[in-house]
């Protein structure tokens, strides 16, 4: 009689093979179809390090804490662990080590040291991978002053070189829209380290929306005033985009003191997309706030706008509202 084990066939021995030669064949078979049982990973533990004579912790505990949420908690432990040691994890194969070690370094004192190895990830890792590690570029150049590049010795070229990826990043068609999405966004937050640059304004044209939006909060209003960007955006299809667009156009209007400095579209047609933007459902919150700021709270249609937002208390909406009237209040009291 025959037995099928797995995908192989195996005649039913007699009785005189005894249980050992059929155990033998049953793990044969498995270990053909399965494959070895994977062999588990070595558990690291605290220990003491033989050429310093320190504690060294693991990145394990990295990990366990950031699990937890607790930001003082993962700075401490960072902080243990050191910028060597995670550096070392940078380069581990398993992703819960690498996202820890990107984690640390964003809370990491002194953590722009790092820049270097974390640019390279951006360029070599798997795209969940690169996406971090191009927000933590952003978060580490979102504060620096050059007075703090100098004071941990980090070459110019070297930030140079971040900011020259981060922007190939975005650029690139070819990369997952998560990786763009995410060097945008690190361009946005090391705004005063790498300037927009001219290339960004063709992403205003990209097929997919979300990048769109993206590069219309990256390239502040000033720069985009000479390139008549702010045109194509705000009549773009998606609301999204064009709610961006006309936020920028009214930072621009406070910016210059209601003048309007912007070629294309006119004035008049910002204010009018945003007194329809500002009320209208699906408008993302921060972009409609900053739309207020091309309303004209003495004109009789804009502060009946303004009144109305003014009544959705407790919220950024109606704050903003209620804040640029009781502004135009004070200015027309005698």
């Amino acid at each position: 009689m025959v037995t099928i084990i797995g995908k192989v066939s195996v005649r039913r021995p007699s009785p005189r093979f005894g249980s050992a030669a059929l155990l033998a064949l049953c793990s044969l078979a498995v270990g053909w179809k399965w494959g070895p049982p994977p062999a588990r990973a070595a558990v690291e533990r605290r220990h003491i390090d033989t050429r310093t004579g320190m504690l060294e912790v693991p990145i394990d505990e990295l990990v366990a804490v950031i699990k937890r949420k607790d930001r003082a908690e993962i700075s401490r432990i960072a902080e243990r662990i050191g910028p060597a040691r995670l550096a070392q994890a940078l380069r581990r194969s398993d992703a819960a080590s690498v996202t820890a070690a990107l984690t640390g370094i964003a809370v990491l004192r002194g953590g722009v040291r790092l820049l270097g190895p974390l640019t390279e990830l951006v360029i070599t890792a798997d795209p969940p991978i690169a996406a971090a590690a191009a927000r933590t570029v952003g978060e580490l150049l979102a504060p620096v002053m050059a007075a703090e590049l100098e004071e941990w010795e980090v070459p110019p070229d070297v930030m140079d070189a971040a900011c020259v990826v981060l922007r190939g990043a975005a650029i690139a068609g070819i990369n997952p829209t998560t990786v763009r999405l995410a060097a945008l966004d690190a361009l946005a937050d090391a705004n005063a380290a790498c300037g927009p640059t001219p290339e960004l304004l063709a992403l205003l044209r990209d097929p997919t929306p979300s990048i769109r939006r993206a590069v219309a909060l990256v390239i502040r209003p000033q720069q985009r005033l000479a390139t008549g960007g702010f045109a194509a955006g705000t009549r773009d299809i998606d609301k999204g985009v064009a709610s961006a667009s006309v936020a920028a156009l009214c930072e621009v209007a406070v910016l210059q003191g209601g003048r309007n400095a912007a070629r294309e579209p006119t004035w008049e047609q910002t204010r009018q997309a945003a007194r329809r933007l500002a009320v209208t459902a699906g408008t993302p919150p921060e972009d409609a706030v900053q739309m207020l700021d091309c309303l004209d709270p003495t004109s009789a249609a804009d502060r009946h706008i303004l009144d109305s937002l003014k009544a959705r208390q407790r919220t950024p909406l109606g704050d903003r509202a209620a804040e640029i009237l009781n502004l135009a209040h004070g200015r027309a009291r005698p």
